[in-house]
């Protein structure tokens, strides 16, 4: 009798946490068969991510009472093609989010690894959301993202960073606040972020503004991005705007990118075309995508996606792609891709 009085016990116990408290286990898992041309180079194989990026996640709420709410996001990228996760050797690293939240009437506060302010709009107001052959180069044109030296972009995703949201009941204002210690002894803060993410969404209309700046190793390293980007949904079509720029001392690239996203029934269309300017040099470039995809459900969707790059006679740029290196080109010269995938969430 006493075993079944704390068996009922323990049940009702499980049964009030589950009330109170969230989890849930996601993520997608999307490959595609890509081959990538340049200058005299061809590679093809399978890559990771035309449509969504691949990914494992766990997230969770509680409910702690009077408003107040706590949760936790931990999300790892993967490479399916190989079945390896983002990490040395194929490990599986929480790389994309790593997060603890507080959440109530006046917004949330987050810790932890999460995008950085300055990448979101260049994913959101992007009709392949910065995936595949198509997605645009705004996010990229420095390079891929280093260790706040001389090489490589602004970040993706940005370590120890400490955010502020703005609550959602603002009248469709939203706006983030992020800061990332370089958690240095001494010398110069390498590393150290500080950005911000303004906006305005409602109805048809989203439009926002982000600026951001990452130190370097020294003072002339350090890099700057800005970026505004708009998107007006008319129901047949979603037409999207984006202008971005990245610096870092004399060197300053500026792109603008006009896209769209077409819903037609089970198929969805998706262009950009976009124009990329190095300041005082030849080095601009300019880049078209084209996309259709397939949903045979809410989760799976069949895509293919091509993608062409014009390089001017001082820019090499070439398309790479999650899972297949760029072939690389010349200078002056040209590139282009193709996906065939498949994507599905879970």
């Amino acid at each position: 009798m006493k075993k079944t009085l704390m068996a009922m016990g323990l049940l009702a116990l499980a049964g009030s946490a589950a009330a109170q408290s969230q989890v849930q286990i996601f993520g997608v898992v999307d490959m595609a068969i890509t081959r990538l041309s340049g200058s005299g180079d061809t590679r093809f194989g399978l890559s990771t991510g035309g449509a969504n990026i691949s990914r494992l996640g766990f997230r969770g709420t509680e409910d702690l009472g009077g408003g107040l709410k706590a949760g936790f996001w931990l999300e790892a990228g993967m490479d399916p093609d190989v079945g390896g996760g983002k990490g040395t050797g194929g490990g599986l690293t929480f790389n994309r989010r790593s997060t603890v939240s507080l959440m109530g009437n006046f917004g949330e506060v987050r810790l932890g690894r999460d995008d950085s302010a300055t990448f979101l709009s260049t994913l959101i107001f992007d009709p392949f959301l910065t995936n595949g052959v198509g997605q645009t180069m705004a996010f990229t044109m420095l390079g891929i993202p280093g260790v706040a030296t001389a090489a490589g972009g602004a970040p993706i995703q940005i370590s120890n960073a400490i955010s502020y949201f703005l609550p959602k009941e603002m009248g469709g204002f939203y706006g983030q606040l992020q800061f990332a210690p370089g958690e240095r002894a001494s010398g110069p803060q390498q590393g150290k972020y500080a950005g911000t993410r303004l906006g305005y969404q409602k109805g048809a209309l989203n439009v926002a503004l982000a600026t951001g700046k990452l130190w370097g190793d020294q003072p002339v390293n350090d890099l700057k991005a800005s970026n505004v980007g708009a998107s007006y949904d008319l129901g047949v079509v979603k037409p999207m705007l984006l202008w971005a720029t990245e610096k870092r001392g004399d060197l300053k690239v500026t792109a603008i990118q006009l896209g769209a996203v077409m819903p037609m029934g089970a198929s969805e269309f998706k262009a950009s075309i976009g124009h990329y300017d190095t300041a005082h040099s030849n080095a601009d470039w300019n880049k078209l995508g084209l996309g259709y995809g397939y949903n045979f459900s809410k989760r799976t969707q069949a895509y293919v996606n091509v993608g062409y790059v014009k390089n001017k006679s001082g820019a090499n740029k070439s398309i790479g792609v999650q899972g297949l290196a760029a072939p690389g080109t010349t200078l002056g010269g040209s590139s282009n891709g193709i996906d065939l995938g498949v994507r599905h969430f879970f």
